[in-house]
């Protein structure tokens, strides 16, 4: 099992799923929230076993994949009463943008012999959302299944390294592969039982995710911790909220995905396509941080950092 410490996880309110959910045997159960967990600890400890994210695995570039299922379980983003008796809402979208990036890996790391080769579970209904049925993947997650097993491959393949940047731009690369189903998936649909602001806030989070991706966004054990963890909103979007009442951070980054959101397709294409410019070296990546910050609150504080910016994106 993974080294980190259990006072860490305790103090992040992982400690008591953690423990409690249990080993994956014959069988993966993902509308069951402890069955996803499980999932995503076992995928954790498996792609440590030479120790190449660290004697207490903190290194690992999966964490990120817990800390934001604890979020949507505690928040009511994966079904109304997922925090009481663990059982997923199908028909949730977080749930279904969440079953891309928990199932979809798992099924890439049996293929790359990472994991025994299990049961998933079908949905226990009828659903919006196309789920694997019987064993058989949607079409439009074979691809991301394929990609997922080539992160599993590179990790694996990998002996030891003092630069995960290689390793992250797979992970990223099969990441966004799903999320590009999900907002296929949720395009349309009507929004209840949830609000369409919550709905647009999970539109503009894929959006979000697009430019995090491009950047190779860390995603281990310290980097989410100090700096991931205090953004987001701890409650559903009420389609009256005021966004006042969130706390400074998570307001701020709330608006900002409203306004990805509501930004056309168009100019979300040309404004991504000149962030991925902006990305194309190492230094603007491991600038990420301070760029972030420029290019989505600007302001008198980080106009050097905007001069950065500009000087990446006309960077021959």
């Amino acid at each position: 099992m993974t080294g980190v410490h259990p006072k860490e996880l305790a103090g992040l309110g992982l400690y008591e799923i953690w423990t409690t959910a249990g080993d994956l045997t014959a069988r993966f159960d993902p509308f069951r929230f402890e069955q996803r967990m499980a999932a995503y600890r076992t995928l954790i400890d498996a792609t440590n076993t030479a120790g190449l994210f660290g004697a207490d695995n903190r290194h690992n570039p999966l964490w990120a994949w817990t800390f934001q299922l604890q979020w949507q379980c505690g928040t009511g983003r994966l079904g109304a009463t997922t925090s009481t008796d663990g059982r997923i809402d199908p028909d949730a979208p977080w749930a279904y943008g969440n079953y891309t990036l928990s199932v979809i890996p798992w099924l890439g790391a049996e293929q790359a012999g990472v994991v025994p080769r299990l049961e998933i579970a079908d949905a226990p209904a009828s659903s919006r959302f196309r789920y694997a049925r019987s064993g058989v993947v949607p079409d439009g997650l074979a691809h991301s299944v394929e990609c997922w097993r080539n992160y599993f491959v590179l990790v694996a393949n990998t002996d030891s390294t003092t630069d995960f940047e290689p390793i992250r731009i797979a992970l990223w690369k099969a990441h966004k592969t799903c999320l590009d189903v999900v907002v296929t998936a949720i395009a349309d649909i009507d929004p209840a039982p949830y609000s369409p602001l919550e709905l647009t806030f999970l539109r503009g989070w894929c959006r979000m995710v697009d430019y995090l991706g491009a950047a190779t966004w860390r995603t281990d054990f310290d980097f989410m911790t100090e700096y991931g963890l205090d953004v987001l909103p701890e409650t559903l979007l009420e389609r009256y909220v005021d966004l006042r009442t969130l706390p400074a951070k998570a307001r701020r980054n709330v608006k900002n995905v409203l306004r990805l959101a509501t930004t056309s397709a168009r100019r979300h294409a040309l404004n991504l396509w000149l962030w991925k410019r902006i990305m194309r070296t190492r230094a603007a990546r491991d600038d990420v941080l301070v760029l972030l910050e420029a290019v989505f609150v600007p302001s008198p504080d980080n106009a050097a950092a905007r001069r950065r910016v500009l000087g990446y994106l006309l960077r021959p």
